[in-house]
């Protein structure tokens, strides 16, 4: 086989050595010999590249009737419109878009996974084939070799600029590519057509009806076929609420783009239009004042976020999205998460709550390391979440043995805050209700999470117990059950997790529901201490433990579920402990076993779930456990 990536190579192949923006493949020739490679290219050229793999795939694109599609905005809709035409009318078609194709933020696939895909296209017979084209992927030689029957361009508008530096050079790039084509589709200014939501869909419905008649095929027919034709996943997709608002997932990343959908969704809002969106770090900065003031301008409200900040500090880039914002008309919550659910939380009858910049993608940039993250799973987790539950998440403490002056919960693990991970399980769990409790420099958490969040103040540290009671003042009664979790060793939680401790508890009916976990090495965690009937007596803290008490491997692991009226009778009769001078939570185990409450106990399955960090050093391995975690599930 071919290669151009060293690691890639086996025994037998060839390695292309190309010199990249960032990376000169003369570079890793060595390692390219060293894993296997017969043959070597030195000092080559994308163009040779795809002469190479075009030929080593005996030209698969010669064999197929190609359409590419590039611009602005609009192209991965396209596409699947000219997909879904040909399909609809027998035609044999393969299709490779955004949506389509493997890898981070990638439209286009490199110039050998491109003619891999084309020649399991000519194997299986098709006959035509349609490409969503990128920018990038035409610099990058990603279709090298590949020669295109026609070429559409749906418009053209200032993006990328941070990779092409200015918007000629980005307009020669995608005119380089549309001119290359047997022949061309330039999409219309606007459309007569209503037969899909929004104007632009519309444009691009024109567009992929154009295409078919260059391919022989009636106008007529064509626009029948698009009748039972839905948008591809997040392109205005709509997530059932089962409430008296809608919501809306977008792709809209550009300033353009922005603009059409909230244009759009304007005209079908009754009530008011909540825009949630952020700006992508390592991308063109020019673009964020133009889309906080875009946002502003048409949606009556908006929540600036998150949106892949990659190296990028989320709050930079935040500045520069409210610098020409309208004033009052937006609030900044950094958390993408907690900026949803602040805005489902928000959204009233008749409301529309529209999410963009992620769309389809499946995972979020921090630093380099891609986080799962999917909007619409996101929502649907929170729009069917418990209603009679409330969350607290602890995040008081100073962490004093981290040795450093930063509160606990926001040292970083691949790019995000200990208590980010925390608040994006309990979201997922379905916890709708969730309170903070912030002490040591509260303002530096805030402003992680957000100052427009509802939260609770320990002033003083004295102990879980009494943070506990501080939150409740906060909460209201109604809700029957009140989960409890630290906001610095719950990083690594499953949803799913917690979701199983939330139904032990409901199904036990208990006072109380707590986890517990084994750990060979129980160093600072409070013991659970059961009778010779193996029955749960109470916890001891590590501070109050005996030395026999202090062999105990059998921990508590910190999260807990209360019923809440047990909780609010019994969290007055805490007694400050002796020695540490602190409130605990777990003393009012003891007190329930002293009632004979119900008290259940979820035995965590995998311990790995679980992660004390405590120093500097736990902190370092935590974070090669998440690396290895991301790897796993990426």
């Amino acid at each position: 086989m071919i290669q151009f990536d060293s690691k890639k190579v086996k025994k037998g192949d060839t390695f292309v050595a190309i010199k990249g923006l960032t990376v000169n493949g003369n570079d890793f020739i060595k390692d390219a010999i060293k894993n296997g490679a017969v043959k070597v290219y030195k000092d080559s050229t994308y163009e040779e590249l795809g002469r190479l793999v075009k030929d080593y795939y005996k030209d698969p694109s010669s064999k197929l009737k190609i359409i590419g599609v590039t611009g602005t905005k609009g192209k991965t809709t396209t596409c699947h419109m000219i997909y879904h035409i040909l399909k609809n009318l027998g035609k044999k078609v393969g299709l490779i878009s955004t949506i389509t194709t493997n890898g981070f933020h990638t439209t286009t696939p490199d110039v050998i996974s491109l003619n891999q895909e084309l020649l399991k296209m000519v194997k299986k017979g098709y006959e035509y084939a349609v490409l969503e084209v990128s920018s990038h992927g035409i610099v990058q030689g990603r279709i090298a070799g590949i020669k295109f029957d026609i070429s559409v361009l749906t418009n053209i508008a200032p993006e990328h600029l941070d990779y092409h530096k200015t918007f000629e050079e980005y307009k020669r790039v995608k005119m380089m590519f549309v001119n290359s084509a047997r022949y061309r589709v330039f999409s219309p200014r606007e459309s007569k057509l209503n037969i899909i939501q929004g104007e632009f869909n519309n444009i691009n419905a024109e567009t992929a009806v154009e295409v078919a008649q260059e391919l022989g095929i009636s106008k007529e027919k064509a626009l029948k076929t698009l009748k039972t034709f839905k948008l591809p996943s997040g392109r205005l997709e709509e997530i059932p609420t089962g409430k008296d608002f809608r919501v809306f997932v977008d792709f809209a990343h550009t300033p353009d783009s922005l603009e059409a959908v909230l244009k759009y969704l304007r005209t079908i809002t009754t009530g008011r239009l909540i825009s949630v969106f952020g700006c992508a770090g390592e991308r063109d900065p020019r673009k964020r004042s133009k889309m906080g003031k875009i946002s502003t301008k048409i949606a009556q409200f908006s929540i600036f976020t998150a949106e892949d900040p990659r190296t990028e500090s989320v709050f930079d880039i935040l500045k520069k999205m409210r610098s020409k914002a309208i004033k009052n008309k937006f609030i900044c919550i950094p958390e993408r998460g907690e900026a949803i659910a602040h805005a489902l939380s928000i959204a009233k009858k008749g409301d529309i709550v529209g999410i963009f910049g992620k769309g389809h993608e499946k995972s979020m940039c921090y630093l380099n390391y891609e986080h799962p993250w999917n909007d619409q799973e996101f929502i649907k987790n929170l729009l069917s979440g418990y209603k009679n539950l409330s969350g607290i998440i602890l995040a008081a403490g100073k962490g004093t043995r981290m040795k450093s002056n930063l509160p606990k919960v926001i040292h970083i693990i691949c790019g995000r805050s200990m208590i980010s991970y925390s608040l994006e399980s309990l979201r997922n769990a379905g916890v709708i209700n969730l309170l903070p409790v912030v002490g040591y420099k509260r303002h530096l958490v805030l402003r992680k999470i957000s100052r427009n969040i509802d939260y609770a103040v320990q002033k003083k540290t004295s102990g879980t117990g009494d943070a506990v009671r501080i939150a409740l003042r906060k909460i209201s009664p109604d809700y029957k059950n009140i989960l409890i979790i630290n906001g610095d060793d719950s990083a690594f939680y499953g949803p799913n997790t917690i979701k199983n401790v939330i139904k032990t508890h409901i199904d036990n009916k208990s006072a109380i529901t707590f986890v517990s976990l084994i750990q060979d090495n129980p160093t600072g965690l409070g013991r659970v201490l059961r009778d010779s009937k193996n029955q749960f007596m109470a916890i001891v803290e590590e501070k109050d433990a005996s030395s026999d008490e202090r062999k105990i491997k059998e921990v508590n692991d910190g999260l807990y579920i209360f019923n809440q009226t047990w909780l609010r009778k019994n969290i007055s009769k805490l007694i400050k402990s002796a020695i540490s001078k602190e409130y605990y939570l777990t003393d009012l185990l003891k007190i329930a076993v002293k009632q004979k409450q119900k008290v259940s106990i979820y035995k965590l399955p995998d311990s790995s779930e679980w992660q004390g960090i405590n120093t500097p050093e736990q902190l370092l391995e935590a974070e090669q456990k998440m690396i290895k975690r991301l790897n796993e599930k990426i």
